[in-house]
């Protein structure tokens, strides 16, 4: 089969509703709390996520921001631009620095060590203190958080996001450094760094790490502490370092900010990841090709033995896997961020191929044979206790907005295909609410309930060239009725709208 979506990339498009959001100035909730770590009252700014209010239950990632005088508009803009696609919805707590007599007293709360040259300096264990013991408690308390944080912080900030790594390893999920003034106290950091990093649990933490490209990135200490990184970081880190052309010092952080939160949460989705065939009946030696749908599907790993996947599982290649063999399939989309990845199964069974059924006389191409009925069901009713209000044959001018109903009613669609090749066969349906597919008698789809459309479910089978009985059962209850039939054949491996000159009905 061609490395393509089996199930008709064309008309996935229809099964995939746009996600866009609209940006909107942030609401800012200006709020404070008194530090007895750092002796004095600290200013707050606190974003909640759009959806904060009607979502009562729902807890959220915090990402926290150093220099919030600053920052505060940039993340959030950032972030909600990435909410659109790249991550999940963030809380943001924004941390702006306090000002005694004027001067700023970001270079006494982000340095780990104090320097002659300057007085305030070194107060760093002081407020990571701060930050564990009194913030993040309180905003935990405050607001619906998830327990997953980010902190964020440029130049001096920086360097102290690097020390807060190595001083309370598990307090964040996720680490970005912009630029980080990793010189300081001719290169604390790095003897830090040397010293500590290796004996560190730092499984499933993230970290991005930026610098200006050329001579910046030496003399901040990037290049150097990335040569340490290499050497020292521990197994189950996922980190990075990138150099950027014509930046500027300040303007590093639109690009980390950007970068570092779609590293953060690198593999999440908004969408379940999709994959067809779903499940089916293989013959022995001869193989079948899956295909993954989703552009954020990024690494997908997979085991045949029941067993769970994990980072060291084989890999499926350009969103294809070649099943040789019969197998249940479990397959995982890895993230950076614990709690995001996704997990499927899939039942490929051994089997023969389906002999072909005698033509029904009678039946006729053009389209199935429909019988339709009428009740309120939450879920596909016993047809052989009913009685249909309608029968007809479901030709070209065939609409279920046609019928008599538009709720509330069920339809069968029932009569033979034909199959013009020998070969593998995949059905695929789509519908909104319940529905089965069965051929020659099988249910091959269990589809029922009541659910929207745009999840297709698909079955591979290997039929004999000629007739086979085909039989659907649908229903809707509420809203407007969707049912898309599909296949695809040896003929046409990349699938289209199961054709009426194979569908024969009276």
């Amino acid at each position: 089969m061609k490395n393509k979506s089996i199930l008709f990339t064309c008309l996935l498009l229809l099964a995939t509703s746009a996600t866009f959001a609209q940006l909107k100035n942030a609401v800012i909730i200006r709020d404070t709390i008194y530090s007895n770590s750092l002796q004095e009252k600290r200013p707050l700014e606190i974003v909640l996520p759009a959806d904060y209010g009607t979502a009562p239950t729902k807890k959220y990632d915090a990402t926290y921001v150093t220099d919030g005088e600053w920052n505060t508009q940039i993340v959030t803009n950032i972030d909600r631009f990435l909410e659109i696609q790249f991550i999940p919805s963030n809380i943001i707590v924004s941390i702006p620095n306090l000002y005694k007599d004027g001067r700023n007293m970001r270079e006494r709360d982000f340095t780990p060590t104090h320097i002659n040259d300057a007085q305030v300096s070194g107060g760093a264990e002081k407020y990571l203190a701060f930050l564990k013991n009194e913030l993040m408690p309180y905003i935990n308390q405050k607001y619906r958080t998830s327990g997953m944080n980010t902190l964020y912080g440029s130049s001096l900030a920086g360097i102290f996001t690097m020390y807060a790594i190595i001083k309370e390893p598990r307090l964040f999920q996720s680490y970005l450094l912009a630029d980080p003034a990793l010189w300081w106290d001719n290169g604390y950091a790095f003897k830090l760094a040397d010293e500590n990093l290796s004996k560190l649990n730092l499984t499933d933490i993230t970290m991005l790490m930026t610098g200006r490209e050329g001579p910046a990135a030496v003399s901040m200490g990037i290049v150097k502490m990335d040569s340490i990184l290499k050497q020292k970081a521990p197994a189950g880190l996922h980190w990075k370092t990138m150099y950027y052309q014509d930046e500027t010092h300040n303007s590093m952080i639109f690009r980390t900010l950007y970068d570092g939160l779609k590293y953060t949460y690198y593999g999440y989705s908004k969408e379940p990841f999709e994959f067809h065939p779903e499940n089916g009946i293989m013959l022995n030696n001869k193989p079948i090709k899956i295909n993954f749908n989703g552009d954020l599907v990024k690494d997908l790993r997979y085991t045949t033995d029941g067993s769970q996947p994990t980072a060291a599982s084989a890999l499926i290649i350009n969103k294809t896997l070649t099943l040789q063999q019969p197998a249940k399939l479990i397959i995982k989309a890895m993230s950076n961020r614990p709690g995001y990845d996704q997990q499927d199964t899939a039942n490929f069974i051994a089997g023969t191929t389906l002999a072909a059924k005698p033509q029904t006389k009678g039946l006729t191409p053009g389209g199935w044979s429909y019988a339709y009925y009428e009740g309120n069901w939450d879920r596909l009713p016993d047809f052989k206790k009913l009685k249909p209000l309608q029968t007809g044959k479901a030709d070209k001018d065939f609409d279920l907005m046609k019928l008599p109903k538009h709720e509330n009613f069920a339809c069968v669609l029932s009569g033979q295909i034909e199959a013009r090749s020998e070969g593998y066969y995949i059905f695929g349906i789509d519908s909104d609410d319940g529905s089965k597919l069965y051929i020659d008698d099988k249910l091959l789809i269990d589809y029922d309930g009541l659910h929207r459309s745009g999840n297709f479910k698909s079955y591979v089978l290997p039929l004999a060239k000629g007739f086979h009985n085909f039989r659907l059962d649908y229903f809707k209850k509420t809203g407007t009725p969707t049912l898309r039939i599909l296949w695809a054949t040896p003929d046409n491996e990349d699938g289209e709208p199961l054709p009426l000159s194979a569908q024969y009905g009276k």
